[in-house]
């Protein structure tokens, strides 16, 4: 049985695809791992390129897939997996080098924890890796009852992404987390308020996972044109939080620890969402209106007051007009 089993959801990067599969074939130290690709229903040359990684390199194994976004592709990755512990690497990334050595040596000396949290450097268009400015990990365990404490802690040093993060397999088996696929933006953000609801200990490593790749072109990050998918991913994500807190009956702190982080999700995207395209807003304005709940929410619009302008303007005004107002202001 593998020590680690490493998910790498796979869709339409065969430009990148190679040096990600690259960063883990390399890694050093014994061949203890799987590599999971998951191609989620790729259409330029990334099922071939699977094959192929498939058949050339020990321990790279590959799943094809009908096209059902990052979160399903994850959970079909979850449900294959048989290592002691789980990795998340997107195929556009590369795991940082000696990653899985450190990672041996670092599960060996603090043992007893189900969620290890570790850090990442920003990949450039330049080829250049710097790091993320405004994550402050503090290495270490980290420990506490509060649902909110945990949830600030987390952000503090990691902010949702779960390429950095190495999880005990058997412990989401037994409590059956997995992401919600209906969610097909940021998927990770609801995934860590789940986490949080089964884990009231976490432990801070002093270790770099992810070379993330900043600006690559056409994804949901960089492409105005997937604003709309961004709040639909949003909607149910709400959703799914509601539910959530109704079936496991949370207590109040807990649910308004997780709306202020899905304001703080929502508030860039609605600032975002003022483009000079009409047809964008107007795509956009269904799903804003469905999230109407969030506008009174969110712990970072407080620290800004453009941002809190802004926020004032969505609750007096309502999404339309706030867009087109601050549109035609960035215009000026």
């Amino acid at each position: 049985m593998p020590l680690f089993s490493i998910i790498v959801p796979v869709y339409n990067v065969q430009n990148y695809l190679a040096g990600c599969i690259k960063s883990v074939a390399e890694q050093e130290g014994p061949r203890d791992w799987e590599c999971l690709l998951i191609d989620d229903g790729s259409t330029d040359l990334c099922p071939q390129l699977c094959d192929t990684f498939a058949r050339e390199i020990p321990g790279v194994q590959v799943i094809h897939r009908k096209n059902g976004g990052l979160a399903a592709a994850r959970n079909t990755g979850l449900g294959a997996a048989k290592g002691d512990w789980v990795l998340f690497l997107d195929s556009d990334d590369a795991m940082a080098p000696g990653l899985l050595a450190t990672l041996r040596r670092e599960l060996a000396a603090h043992p007893g924890y189900d969620w290890y949290v570790g850090k990442h450097l920003e990949w450039q268009p330049d080829g250049t890796l710097t790091e993320h400015e405004g994550l402050h990990l503090l290495p270490g365990p980290f420990d506490s009852t509060d649902y909110g404490e945990r949830l600030r802690a987390l952000y503090r040093a990691g902010h949702w992404s779960v390429w950095k993060y190495c999880l005990r397999r058997a412990w989401l088996v037994e409590e059956n987390l997995h992401f919600w696929p209906d969610v097909r933006w940021a998927e990770d953000w609801p995934f860590d308020l789940l986490l949080l609801t089964r884990c009231e200990g976490i432990y801070f490593l002093d270790v770099v996972f992810t070379h993330y790749r900043v600006g690559r072109p056409g994804s949901l990050l960089t492409d105005a044109k997937n604003l709309p998918k961004r709040f639909k991913a949003l909607v149910a994500a709400q959703r799914r939080l509601a539910a959530l807190a109704t079936i496991e009956h949370l207590d109040t702190a807990t649910y308004a620890a997780m709306r202020d982080a899905a304001a703080d999700v929502f508030w860039p995207q609605a600032r975002t969402a003022a483009v000079p395209d009409a047809g964008i807003r107007h795509a956009c304005l269904p799903y804003l209106k469905q999230l109407r709940p969030l506008y009174a929410h969110g712990a970072e619009v407080a620290t800004r007051r453009d941002w809190r302008l802004f926020q004032k303007m969505m609750r007096l005004l309502g999404p339309r007009l706030t867009l087109w107002l601050a549109a035609h202001a960035k215009k000026g």
